[in-house]
C-alpha cells in the first residue's frame, strides 16, 4: 500500500514539474512575442525592458534577439551594451557583417580590441569545432597504434615512423585537450574607468579609459582582473567589464 502510494506521488509531482514547465514556456513566448510586437512599433525602450529580462531569466538569447538589442542600444548611445550584443551575436553565427559593424564603431570611438585578422578567424573557427579536432586526433592515434601492433604482430618488428607518429599525435592530443581554449574576453562598460599598474587603489595609475573597449583577460586578484591592454597589461575592478560569452 505504501508503494502505491509512493508511486501515485512520484507521479504527480513528475507531473506537476511538465505542467510548471510547459507554463513557463508559454509565458517565455508570449514574452517575446510581446517584446517583437513592440519593437516592431518602434516602441524600442519598452521593447528592450522585456528583451533584457527574457535574456537575463533565460540566461541565452537569440540571434534575432541579440540584433535588436543592439540596434536600440547604439540608438540610445550606449555603446558598450551594444557591442557586447553585437559581439554575442558574432559568437552565436560567425557572421562577418557583424565582424564589419563592430570595426566601424570601434574605428568611429577609437576602441581597442576589435581589430581581426586570418588567424583570429581561424582560432575562432578552431574553437567552435575543438571538440570534432580532438576526436579525429585521438582516431589517428588509435589508427596508428592498430599498424603498430599489426606490424609487430605479423613482422615481428617495431616501427620507428609509426612510433614516432603516435608520439607526435599523443603530443598534439595533449595539446588540444589542454591549451587550446581561446582567452576569455569582456567589454569595458564604465565611462571614467581607472586602469591600474597592480590589483590596488593604491597602485599607479595608467590611464583613464571610457566605456566599449575590447580586451582580454589574463588573471584574477581578490576584485580586480588583470587584463591585456595595448602593449602590456592593466588591472581593472572587475565590475567594469561586462564578460564576454565562450
Amino acid at each position: 500500500m505504501q508503494n502505491r502510494n509512493f508511486k501515485i506521488l512520484i507521479f504527480l509531482f513528475l507531473g506537476l514539474i511538465s505542467f510548471l514547465e510547459t507554463a513557463y514556456s508559454q509565458g517565455f513566448k508570449e514574452e517575446l512575442k510581446t517584446a517583437d510586437s513592440l519593437f516592431q512599433q518602434k516602441r524600442y525602450t519598452q521593447s528592450l525592458t522585456l528583451y533584457e529580462k527574457i535574456a537575463r531569466e533565460e540566461q541565452q538569447a537569440s540571434p534575432a534577439m541579440l540584433l535588436k538589442m543592439a540596434f536600440i542600444y547604439e540608438s540610445l548611445e550606449d555603446l558598450s551594451n551594444a557591442l557586447y550584443a553585437l559581439n554575442s551575436y558574432y559568437m552565436l553565427t560567425s557572421d562577418k557583417k557583424v565582424l564589419t559593424k563592430m570595426t566601424e564603431l570601434a574605428q568611429t570611438h577609437s576602441l581597442e580590441g576589435y581589430s581581426t585578422n586570418d588567424f583570429d578567424l581561424f582560432l575562432k573557427f578552431y574553437d567552435e569545432h575543438r571538440n570534432y579536432f580532438i576526436l579525429i586526433t585521438l582516431a589517428l592515434g588509435i589508427l596508428i597504434l592498430s599498424m603498430i601492433f599489426k606490424r609487430k604482430k605479423k613482422l615481428n618488428e617495431r616501427s620507428i615512423g609509426l612510433s614516432f607518429g603516435l608520439l607526435s599525435i599523443a603530443l598534439v592530443a595533449f595539446l588540444l585537450i589542454n591549451f587550446s581554449q581561446l582567452a576569455p574576453k569582456g567589454i569595458i562598460n564604465s565611462a571614467n574607468t581607472y586602469l591600474m599598474t597592480g590589483p590596488s587603489a593604491g597602485s599607479d595609475l595608467i590611464e583613464i579609459t571610457g566605456e566599449g573597449h575590447k580586451v582580454e583577460i589574463v588573471g584574477k586578484k581578490d576584485i580586480w582582473l588583470e587584463i591585456k591592454w595595448k602593449s602590456g597589461r592593466a588591472f581593472i575592478r572587475e565590475n567594469n567589464i561586462q564578460r564576454l560569452p565562450n
